[in-house]
């Protein structure tokens, strides 16, 4: 049976170390990425859908590849436990979150739940760069901040591009 991986974006950028000192754009951006390359949700056939507070126009476009994004227009708590309502199928519904209001009332309907700890350190992931994981020492380990500002340097020496 495939799952279905419902995130609370911000709480889960919150959570994570090496996305707190980008902005809110550049750290949904590479939320996106990091569960693109690291596939924290396991089976290709799990879908992950992330969820942010917010509307779109906003805050920009959401960013392109197989995870689904949405900006709730409004809250994402209250727009998560829609989707878990109007799920036919809750019980193959993950919510990622450390929101407990969250957590019990999907679990009241059937959900499963995870924590964004558990979600983001599971077996082998060091190996897949999770980001709040350390790595053995010797290791060749980047955050995902580290990267972005190390690809953001890159980009204004090779492609010219300006400040």
């Amino acid at each position: 049976m495939s799952l279905h991986y419902l995130l609370d974006g911000y709480n889960i950028l919150k959570q994570i170390s090496a996305f707190n000192d980008l902005s809110l754009q550049d750290g949904r951006c590479a939320l996106i990425r990091w569960i693109e390359n690291a596939r924290p949700q396991g089976s290709v056939n799990n879908t992950v859908t992330v969820i942010f507070d917010g509307n779109p126009d906003f805050f920009g476009a959401a960013p392109q590849g197989d995870t689904r994004v949405i900006f709730s227009d409004g809250s994402a708590d209250d727009k998560i436990k829609l989707m878990v309502e109007e799920d036919p199928k809750r019980g193959s519904c993950v919510v990622v979150s450390d929101d407990k209001e969250i957590v019990l009332y999907a679990r009241a309907l059937g959900a499963r739940s995870m924590g964004v700890r558990a979600f983001t350190s599971k077996p082998g992931m060091r190996d897949r760069g999770c980001p709040n994981m350390r790595q053995d020492p010797g290791g060749k380990y980047i955050s995902l901040s580290r990267q972005e500002k190390i690809n953001k340097e890159m980009s204004l020496i090779w492609l010219k591009e300006k400040k």
